[in-house]
């Protein structure tokens, strides 16, 4: 979906990707890796925390769950503010609300319902880092570079979460998993702080948002000379671009672009719902099924290494072809994988380490282009609404996956069972999103 271009979008996309720019954009990857490290410390402290305050699998599954319900709030409600108030206020005060929320998580003390409660906090701000870091990316970046930047973008979740996996190891038997908590906190303050100095705010959000034109083109120039683009003299907004108003939901559903966002809704949910299933209970299948607490973690940490490849790959396809069509291969595979996976019966870790990693290059790759084709559907006033609605939407099948697997083991459903059952939605997403034209 095109959208009318301005003198702004212009002077990105005919020059050269300066170092300022690539500063942005490594900022936004560094700011979406707090997702991956907030999922995944959860998720390798899960064993450990269920064993020492003696809860049941699905109280297990509810406290997994708890954050992904406020990343959905965050996406949907909160990112989209950006749209308003500017991408840079949102994504530092969401930045500021995980790391707080993340340190309180390491004081809860034997209540499952605390602990609900600041992990659907800290969700908040997680679901708003996502969706506001992909538009960062789309809009600093010139379009023939675009597919790319918001694919490596997304990629530090997968980045965040294979760091946090060794760190987690080490950490979970020497200190416990109160100091994991608590030291991922604190690493997101330091990001935050960071951001504050060095993540300038979007000028394309500044040449749509409400001011004085003088003021506005003051600010846009001033950011533009940080870039190495020339200054602008005057706004361009064309006619049809005022119609639409920042954060409006009910612009995703126009009818020019309806069947667009359905179908990207939908893909996201599904990505969501096998993304979360890996990163929320692969170490606790593991321990149940006779490996060790050290393999299980090894384990994610292998799958997330994969995501970090599949989506640079991905990436790089992307800039030759067709946006949609390596991410339908990649899901595809991914769906094939894990048929093979659950059919093998292995027991073998060092067949079983190979699967999970190139699952997890196309799985996490295929959906790592989906933030990318959400940036290009959406025009730039909408745009972190788009982003965080498709992200929201998804997030739904994230709180559904850790949930839905606590009652499944708890009912003697193995690793190789669950396989086969999430890779059939993954074969659906293949088969959607390659009619998505973008």
């Amino acid at each position: 979906m095109s959208e009318p271009t301005s003198n702004i979008r212009d002077s990105i996309n005919n020059g050269p990707m300066t170092f300022a720019q690539i500063i942005i954009v490594t900022i936004a990857f560094i700011l979406n890796c707090i997702d991956g490290v907030d999922v995944v410390a959860v998720s390798v402290a899960a064993p450990v925390l269920s064993q020492d305050w003696q809860i049941s699998p699905v109280q297990t599954g509810y406290i997994l769950s708890a954050a992904l319900i406020g990343m959905c709030l965050g996406a949907i409600f909160l990112a989209p503010l950006g749209d308003i108030y500017g991408r840079r206020k949102i994504v530092l005060l969401s930045a500021l609300l995980t790391g707080l929320s993340m340190i309180a998580s390491g004081f809860v003390d034997h209540s499952v319902e605390l602990m609900i409660i600041i992990r659907a906090i800290s969700g908040l701000g997680v679901g708003a880092i996502l969706a506001s870091g992909a538009a960062f990316g789309s809009e600093f970046t010139p379009e023939r570079y675009k597919n790319l930047t918001v694919s490596i973008i997304i990629s530090g979740f997968p980045f965040g979460a294979a760091i946090v996996g060794p760190i987690a190891a080490y950490v979970l038997p020497n200190f416990g998993w109160q100091t994991l908590f608590i030291s991922a906190g604190i690493t997101t303050l330091i990001i935050c702080l960071i951001a504050f100095f060095l993540l300038p705010e979007s000028v394309q959000y500044l040449e749509k948002c409400k001011g004085e034109e003088r003021s506005r083109i003051d600010k846009i120039n001033k950011v533009l000379h940080h870039i190495g683009r020339a200054p602008i003299d005057h706004l361009s907004i064309k006619e049809d671009e005022q119609e639409i108003k920042a954060a409006d939901v009910k612009a995703l559903l126009a009818p020019n672009i309806l069947t667009t966002t359905l179908k990207l809704w939908t893909i996201f949910f599904m990505g969501y719902l096998v993304i979360y299933f890996f990163l929320a209970w692969v170490p606790s299948l593991f321990v149940a099924n006779g490996w060790s607490m050290s393999q299980g973690i090894y384990a994610l940490t292998i799958s997330n290494l994969g995501a970090v490849l599949g989506t640079v790959c991905l990436g790089l396809l992307t800039t030759k072809y067709k946006l949609t069509k390596p991410i339908g291969v990649f899901f595809a595979t991914t769906g094939l994988l894990m048929f093979y996976f659950s059919l093998s019966n292995t027991t073998d870790l060092v067949m079983l380490y190979i699967l999970i990693f190139l699952i997890g290059v196309f799985l996490n790759g295929a959906f790592c282009g989906m933030f990318a084709v959400a940036a290009r559907t959406y025009q730039t006033k909408i745009k972190s609404t788009g982003i965080g609605w498709c992200a929201g939407i998804g997030r739904t099948g994230a709180i559904v996956a850790p949930i839905l697997v606590g009652y499944l083991v708890a009912t003697n459903f193995d690793i190789y069972a669950l396989f086969s059952i999430f890779a059939v939605p993954i074969i659906l997403a293949a088969a959607l999103v390659v009619t998505v034209k973008v």
